[in-house]
């Protein structure tokens, strides 16, 4: 997972080995990204070199609460 972030929202371009199991490719990003409490709020379509895009959400949700 590479760690350079702009703010809240991330791109992440998640490239695609057609030669490995590609659920498992797509569960260890899931999985990463879940470790450091991301979101995640879409994926692209499938990029011509095998790829898609996951957009995350880095902030923690607030769940509309706010505090007092």
């Amino acid at each position: 997972m590479a760690e350079q972030r702009y703010g809240r929202y991330y791109a992440q371009e998640l490239m695609i080995d057609p030669d490995a199991n590609i659920r498992e490719q797509i569960q260890d990003a899931l999985d990463a990204a879940e470790r450091q409490e991301w979101h995640l709020l879409g994926v692209s379509d499938v990029l011509p070199e095998r790829g898609v895009i996951l957009f995350w959400d880095t902030a923690a949700p607030s769940f509309a609460r706010r505090g007092r």
